[in-house]
């Protein structure tokens, strides 16, 4: 049986799935805990609080995430894959990665991914950049440490290829985005365009019709590799029970096969704020190139072609944020958040000139 909701996480379900398990001894009770209180889109978290029977031991708490509460949502992670993305990456690569992860203590999807379970551990203590303030120097390089041995590690072999649940970026579905694009143009430009550079803002409303064009065109660009494709502050942890200096990686179900650089232009474009990117944007890259270097990536894959591949990604990324055309911040936080991510991403697309894509695609 697999729960449909964290309410359905009993003792006894708990204690058959990790009966095979030394660090984990017999669960007596569970107190439930839900986590992210109206921002579950995707799927709903709840923090389990365990207690043992007597004479057993085992981690004080697990993070548990189950498909969303409500069934549109359920249906359109099925259709695109979410659920079953990040359950098959628990299920066969996080114990084989050079990253490090939660723990999986259970992964488990009916066909078709819903519903779905993951119970994993908590990293307890741990630091998590806010998004507003932005990254650091110092935890912009661990990020991409991060992401460039997850990214060296699938560099375009045989390991990428054989994951038939992770998608192409250029697949039928995402190219379907165009259609959101131009439904959402109207709004978006009446409620942002007057905060965002212009040049920009019309080569965002140009690139509308050559997005699926775009996608192929981007994937035919770069070296594919296995992208995080959520690389943003909220999804990387700093230290805590992982060990002093670890950086943790989480929330895998929006990854894809894609050029690794689209990770980068992520992270520097909507996480760090838009003056510390120009001021660090240079040596990051470089940081970032070096780093896959360092793991294997051959040195034919050069600087240059990085810089490139990154200005490109951030004309992806800016024309991304029409998605949020119409999206209810629901607070004064959720405002602040929705205005760096889009102000950000224009300015980066605007300062690296990465309109510049328009012109191999009509």
């Amino acid at each position: 049986m697999i729960p449909a909701a964290t309410t359905d996480i009993t003792v006894e379900w708990l204690n058959e799935r990790l009966a095979e398990r030394s660090d984990v001894g017999t669960v007596a009770a569970i107190e439930r805990e839900p986590m992210g209180m109206g921002v579950g889109i995707l799927g709903e978290i709840a923090r389990l609080h365990l207690t043992y029977a007597d004479g057993e031991s085992g981690p004080a708490t697990m993070i548990a995430k189950c498909q969303s509460a409500y069934p549109e949502n359920i249906g359109l992670c099925q259709m695109m894959g979410f659920y079953t993305r990040e359950v098959s990456f628990y299920q066969q690569l996080a114990d084989t990665i050079d990253i490090r992860v939660p723990t999986p203590y259970v992964a488990d999807m009916e066909p078709g991914g819903a519903p779905f379970v993951l119970v994993m551990e908590e990293v307890g203590g741990a630091g998590m950049i806010d998004q507003i303030v932005g990254a650091s120097l110092d935890e912009a390089k661990l990020v991409l440490d991060a992401v460039a041995t997850l990214h060296a590690r699938f560099w375009d072999n045989d390991d990428l290829y054989a994951l038939e649940w992770l998608p192409p970026m250029n697949n039928d579905m995402y190219k379907g985005a165009q259609v959101l694009g131009e439904a959402n143009w109207p709004a978006f430009n009446e409620n942002w365009g007057p905060k965002l550079p212009a040049a920009t803002l019309a080569a965002v409303e140009a690139f509308t019709p050559l997005y699926p064009a775009a996608l192929d065109y981007l994937y035919e660009l770069g070296t594919p590799t296995f992208a995080h494709t959520d690389c943003r502050a909220e999804n990387y942890l700093f230290g805590g029970t992982a060990g002093e200096g670890v950086t943790t990686m989480l929330d895998f179900q929006l990854s894809t096969r894609h050029m690794g650089t689209f990770d980068l232009a992520n992270f520097l474009g909507m996480s760090v704020t838009i003056e510390n990117r120009r001021a660090w944007e240079d040596e990051l890259i470089e940081h970032y190139h070096s780093t896959l270097l360092a793991k294997g990536v051959p040195d034919s894959y050069t600087l240059e072609q990085c810089r490139l591949e990154y200005r490109y990604c951030l004309m992806q990324q800016a024309w991304a944020q029409l998605a949020i055309a119409n999206v209810d911040p629901g607070n004064d936080r959720g405002r602040e958040l929705l205005d760096a991510f889009v102000t950000r991403a224009f300015q980066a697309a605007e300062d690296n000139n990465a309109a510049e894509l328009l012109d191999h695609l009509s």
